[in-house]
This record gives C-alpha cells, structure tokens and sequence, in this order.
C-alpha cells in the first residue's frame, strides 16, 4: 500500500552533483536547494531520497545540500511555483498541473489520445523531443532535471455506460487549476463537468456529486476512488508525466562539475523509476479487474471511443499559441507518425 500511495502523485523528486574539482573544493561555498512536493515522507521514495542525500554528500564533501519538504508542506503545486519565484524555493516536484505553470509548452504532453502506449512515449517524449521540451523550460528560466511517468489516465464510472448518450450525462470531475484538461473533457463528450481539487474528489463520488472521474489505476487506488466506480472505459485517454525542475539561475551560479552532476546523477534513476511505475499500473490494473472493476464491453465502449476520438483532434490545434507553439505539436505528431509508420501501428 505505501508504493501505491506513494504512486499516487509520483512527483519523485532527485537532484545529484557529481566529484568536486580541487579548485571548487578551495571554494569552500555551500550550496542548498529546497525542493517542494506534495508528496508525502514515506515508502520507496523516502529510501530513494535517502539514498540520493548520501550519494550527493559524499560526491560533494556535502558541499552541495539538498532539503525536501513533503507532505504538501509548503501548500499545492501553485503555491510551490509561486515560492520558486520568490526565492523561498529553488526547486518543485510536481504534475503537468504545477509543471504547466511553468511552462505552459509542456501541457501539450497530456492532450487526449496522443499517445496509444509507453513505446510511443519512450521515443517521442523520453527521447527525440525531449532537448525540445529542456530548452521551453529553460527559456521559462527552470531546468527541467528529470521527469518520470505518472501513467496513463482512464475514464471511470459509478453507473453503467452503454452508449455516447450516457457519457453525455456522466458528472465528471474537472480538476481544478487545469484549464486545459477541462476543455478536453468537454470536448470529448462530458457535458456536466464539476470542478472539484483532487482531496475533494473521493468525498464528491461519496455524495454522488459527480458520477465519475479521471486517474490512473494505481491513483485510483492510492486515493481510494476505486471503492466508489464500478465501471472503466478500457482505453488509455492521456499520458501525464510527473518532473523535478530546479531554478536556473540558482543552477547557473553552481561551479560547472556540480551542475553537470545534477543532471547525470538523475539519469541513472530515471530507467529504474520508470519500470517500477509500470509494473505498479500494471499490477494494479489486474487487482482492480479480480476485486470487481468492470470493463465497459468492446461492442459498446469502442464507438464511444471513436466518437471522442473525433472530437478530441481539433483539440491540437485550438490550443496552439495558448499552450505551445506550432513546431512543438508538429514536431511531435510528425515524430509520431514516423514511429507508426516503421513499426506498423497507427
């Protein structure tokens, strides 16, 4: 359960400097960074931290000092932001919600049936687009260190769905804060949207404020919402990743080897990050279909998803200039369909 509930936000956070060289050692200057998350202290990612604290202190004769506040401590992801600009932080763990404050580019990642599975993520967004998303971040003045998966989210239901008409009447949960993610679901087909803040959300499936809602399986659980839907649309809506971005002029003004460390120190957690949250989707996908978790039947769910596919492509347009620029969405659906096109698939 501690992985699940740690899984739920999986804002896991990681900054790392590398071997001090005589002249930095002579220097003498500490430096600390105060990174945020809403995360709570506890489980794997406690460990990996500290691990990381150790790791970074002997690589730096802990001249290079990094101080995590969980918990939500320092308040959401918009407070955490705000703190970065401040100065009263120099870093941020957070979603696409608090890494869209800052760069409003990289909300183009959670846009509704870009993605169809992890391959694609891998090579798109992990790899060929990935310099891309560093310097929109760089420009925002961030570094973007290193970013991990928070899953694939679905649709979920408290009632039976047998037609496009009955999507139409669901009470979806609209996350507050995320503009974007809203105007997809009511593009898709969610006419009765409720803004809602994700600890508001068990209580409005609770009370039947809303009669449905938008997770990843392993948030669902962490959350507890799986005790409160009984039914899933078996089709992967959006990606959404998870990052630690770091203040840039904070960053620049570190001797060149410790912030070249930070970046390579993060590299060697990424791979392993990644596995874990895929195993722990997939895991916790199986637990919810044998616990009673129904899949909407393919007869019935496949024109539902051709229907919201439809309506979802206008989408990649309408938000460009109020998202991202144009060369970011067509660079990503050109490296796309390049992908496709040699591995076969659509």
């Amino acid at each position: 359960m501690k992985k699940i509930i740690v899984g739920v936000m999986l804002f896991f956070l990681l900054a790392g400097v590398g071997v001090a060289s005589a002249e930095e050692k002579k220097d003498g200057k500490e430096y600390v960074i105060k990174i945020a998350t809403i995360v709570p202290e506890m489980g794997s990612m406690a460990e990996m931290f500290q691990n990381f604290k150790k790791d970074l202190s002997e690589k730096t004769n802990d001249k290079v000092k990094v101080i995590i506040y969980y918990g939500a401590v320092m308040g959401d992801e918009t407070d955490i932001v705000r703190k970065m600009r401040l100065g009263q932080l120099q870093g941020g763990g957070m979603t696409l919600l608090g890494l869209g404050q800052i760069c409003p580019a990289s909300k183009v990642i959670e846009l509704p049936f870009l993605f169809n599975d992890y391959d694609e993520i891998d090579y798109v967004v992990m790899d060929k687009m990935r310099p891309a998303f560093d310097r929109l971040f760089e420009e925002k003045g961030a570094y973007l260190v290193g970013w991990y998966d928070t899953g694939f989210g679905y649709y979920f239901f408290k009632d039976p769905i047998n037609d496009f008409d009955d999507i139409r009447k669901v009470k979806m949960v609209s996350f507050t804060g995320d503009q974007l993610f809203a105007e997809s679901e009511k593009t898709v087909g969610f006419d009765n949207l409720i803004p809602l803040h994700i600890s508001e959300t068990l209580t409005g499936l609770q009370t039947g404020l809303i009669t449905g809602t938008f997770a990843p399986f392993f948030a669902l659980v962490g959350l507890q919402w799986n005790t409160h839907v009984k039914y899933v649309l078996n089709q992967p809506i959006s990606y959404s990743v998870a990052g630690l971005v770091i203040d840039k002029a904070f960053v620049d003004k570190m001797p060149p080897a410790y912030k070249t460390a930070l970046f390579d120190s993060m590299k060697k957690y990424e791979p392993n990050m990644k596995q874990e949250i895929r195993r722990m989707e997939k895991d916790t996908y199986s637990s919810l279909l044998k616990r009673g978790l129904t899949q909407i039947p393919p007869d019935k769910a496949q024109p539902i998803i051709d229907e919201m596919k439809k309506r979802a492509l206008p989408l990649y347009n309408k938000f460009i200039d109020q998202y991202y620029p144009s060369w970011l969405i067509s660079g990503i659906l050109n490296t796309l369909a390049q992908y496709r096109q040699e591995k076969g698939t659509k």
